[in-house]
């Protein structure tokens, strides 16, 4: 088994934040409901996202990695139809990272993006501005 297909298998923790500009015709929730294989890791939080400008429709979704270019694709029409915007918080382990979801935005690149910063976020290295430690060699 490669680290690909390891990381294609770990779960993954997303927060989406719609923005409601208007009533959408669709909620994203019902939009992502109708594959069957998002139902039961995709879900209503039950509580507003507490940010000015997003809705209280905040969604919690937690699922294998392998899953996220099919949501992201689900994410990119829906924000695409409504002409609206998302906010996605995604969480792995310790690492963290949050991505704009836009009318301009590709979910080609949106994968690559979080991919990407997940990637960085677990790979340990030294804190930004740290001085290397004392057996750093010089």
């Amino acid at each position: 088994m490669t680290d690909s297909d390891t990381a294609a298998r770990l779960p993954v923790r997303l927060t989406i934040n719609p923005r409601q500009r208007q009533p959408s015709s669709v909620d994203l929730l019902t939009w992502i409901h109708r594959h069957p294989e998002y139902r039961p890791v995709v879900r209503a939080s039950g509580g507003g996202g507490g940010r000015p400008g997003f809705s209280d429709a905040v969604i919690i979704a937690v699922l294998a990695q392998g899953l996220l270019p099919g949501l992201f694709n689900l994410l990119q029409s829906w924000v695409d139809q409504q002409r609206t915007e998302a906010s996605i918080r995604i969480q792995t382990g310790d690492a963290e990272v949050e991505l704009q979801v836009s009318g301009r935005t590709d979910s080609a690149r949106l994968l690559a993006q979080a991919t990407e910063a997940l990637r960085a976020a677990r790979e340990p290295g030294p804190e930004p501005g740290s001085a290397p430690g004392p057996d750093a060699a010089g």
